[in-house]
């Protein structure tokens, strides 16, 4: 027996036996694909609307839609400033990821990186004058196509239809 068959056979008998061949992962799939189409369509849908804001604000306002949040973010609380940790927990970004985005986004003049007031070992992210310029500049056109993309296609009963049913899919799973 050559060398390779036997490493083959020993790799055949390590697998694990409940692992289907390849040939019956097609319709393992599609069944899967049936039960979650629903699914499927959410995401989808959610990827769609998405782009078509990121590609609106990044066309008429030069900023990334991830640029929009943080500065939304930020104008929201009292001062226009977040620590770095509660800002990367509101956009579910890593932790390098969001220090990479808040760099380019000082750089770019509309935030300021500092220590925190109350710990010299955290982070603050400040809104600078730029920054509250360049989202006053975007919040109409970025408000008016999510009406036109969203909010204005839904009856209000479909509206609050949705409402309640996100609000269920955020509730924690009986059982």
């Amino acid at each position: 027996m050559a060398a390779s068959d036997k490493v083959q056979r020993a790799r055949s008998a390590q697998s694990d036996p409940v692992q289907p061949p390849a040939a019956e992962l097609g319709p393992m799939v599609s069944g899967l694909l049936e039960e979650t189409a629903l699914w499927q369509a959410f995401l989808g849908t959610h990827r769609r609307l998405v782009d078509r804001l990121a590609d609106q604000m990044q066309t008429d306002h030069g900023l990334p839609l991830e640029w929009f949040d943080v500065l939304i973010h930020l104008a929201d609380e009292p001062g226009a400033r977040l620590r770095q940790r509660e800002l990367r927990d509101r956009m579910l970004l890593s932790e390098s990821g969001v220090s990479r985005m808040l760099a380019r986004m000082a750089s770019a003049g509309l935030v300021e990186r500092r220590p925190a007031d109350d710990d010299r070992r955290g982070v603050e992210i400040a809104l600078t004058d730029a920054g509250a310029q360049a989202l006053a500049a975007a919040l109409e056109s970025h408000r008016a196509l999510v009406a036109t993309s969203f909010t204005d296609r839904l009856t209000a009963t479909d509206r609050l239809a949705l409402e309640h049913i996100l609000g269920r899919l955020t509730e924690p799973a009986e059982g």
